[in-house]
């Protein structure tokens, strides 16, 4: 479903340093929801110390982290009621990032994450051991020893979406360049009550071989993900025991298998099942036969989402997944003069209208009508939202 105009160059909005509910959605909509540390103290860190003492505190925090930041091998764990965002486009976290025990309501926006270290914990991101309720949205997950992000031991209610995935050419080991895990093992068949993922908007590319995710007893939703200048070889979605996967509206470009059967191999463990829609694109590549297609009773999620065209899904993750890139215009995730994602056109909102009207320079997130001003059609589009209110 198309919210917006995609023709030629999308329109590209300011970036802004907001946890945006575009960026949302999922399992972790689930559980009560994901809020990270709104209500929270504001505070700002450059340094490990300071990221540290913050993130393993009690207390609610919102951490804006700028520069680089070397986390070691060992890396944090972040406790429950945390927002961990990047402030502009380069903010970096080098290491492992862990999350506490049994602890959640975690949100990790607008960060680079890439761990060099060589240890039992060579992850970018280890959500696992009870971990609920955790949004990892607009971030850069690049050239980890072992995965990227890895979900597991009972961890629930996560969502991934507009993320980037990849590997360069310097990885220390590239064949073993994997991306993200649900389930750590086949004997944990414990799992099957835990382990609800959503991946959303994500584009895996360059250097990523495998895992996009692998699946193992999760109830895991794909939908509206890129796929493309993946490693010969390797495959998307790996189809594990035990695993519940609905794929949906995805555009597989040009992949060496969009899924595969990871469970046959281990038959004294639960069978894995996957069921995908007819909105998926196979550009030059084949959509799997092996497996049955059981996405008339494979899991319905219990939350809302709209699916995007798989035609337009290169160009939409392109421009906006991954972190320091824009986000999308408002309306993308509503209705159009919703400027502050209120679920409501009001006064507000109006005042907000005001400020870019009649204006032709940083507009993008009132600019309906890529005219290049905000004038009357915009404000005819603000009164049929209004009116629809």
């Amino acid at each position: 479903m198309k919210r917006f105009s995609i023709t030629g160059l999308i329109i590209i909005a300011t970036f802004c340093l907001t946890s945006n509910v575009f960026a949302r959605g999922g399992w972790a909509d689930m559980n009560g929801g994901t809020t990270g540390g709104a209500g929270g103290a504001v505070v700002d860190v450059n340094n490990y110390t300071d990221l540290e003492t913050y993130a393993e505190s009690s207390s609610t925090y919102i951490i804006r982290i700028s520069g680089t930041i070397d986390i070691g091998s060992d890396g944090f764990d972040i406790a429950k009621n945390k927002t961990l965002i990047g402030v502009g486009t380069d903010a970096t976290l080098s290491g492992n990032v862990g999350f506490k025990n049994r602890d959640g309501n975690i949100i990790l926006e607008n960060l680079h994450i890439h761990n060099p270290y060589t240890s039992d914990e060579g992850d970018g991101l280890s959500i696992t051991q009870d971990i609920y309720n955790v949004l990892v949205t607009k971030c850069s997950v690049y050239d980890c020893e072992d995965g990227g992000l890895d979900v597991s031991n009972r961890s629930d209610f996560v969502t991934v979406s507009w993320c980037k995935f990849y590997y360069t050419p310097a990885t220390p080991d590239p064949t073993h360049c994997f991306s993200t895990l649900v389930g750590a093992r086949d004997s944990l068949p414990e799992d099957a009550n835990y382990l609800r993922v959503t991946y959303h908007h994500n584009w895996w590319t360059t250097g990523v071989k495998e895992r996009m995710p692998r699946v193992r007893y999760g109830q895991v939703h794909v939908y509206n993900n890129y796929y493309s200048d993946l490693v010969y070889g390797g495959y998307c979605i790996g189809v594990g025991c035990g695993a519940r996967i609905r794929v949906e509206n995805n555009y597989f470009n040009a992949v060496y298998t969009p899924w595969k059967d990871y469970y046959s191999d281990a038959p004294e463990w639960p069978v894995g099942h996957i069921g995908w829609n007819t909105g998926n694109i196979y550009y030059n590549c084949t959509q799997p036969t092996w497996a049955t297609n059981e996405y008339a009773t494979i899991f319905v999620p219990p939350y809302e989402y709209d699916l995007d065209d798989a035609a337009d899904i290169p160009t939409l993750v392109q421009a906006y997944a991954g972190a320091g890139t824009p986000y999308p215009p408002h309306w993308y995730s509503g209705a159009y003069g919703d400027f502050d994602l209120s679920g409501t056109v009001d006064r507000i909102d109006l005042a907000t209208f005001v400020d870019y009207w009649l204006e032709t320079t940083g507009i993008e997130d009132a600019d309906y009508y890529p005219d290049g001003i905000v004038n009357f059609r915009e404000l005819a589009k603000l009164a049929e939202s209004w009116l629809l209110d």
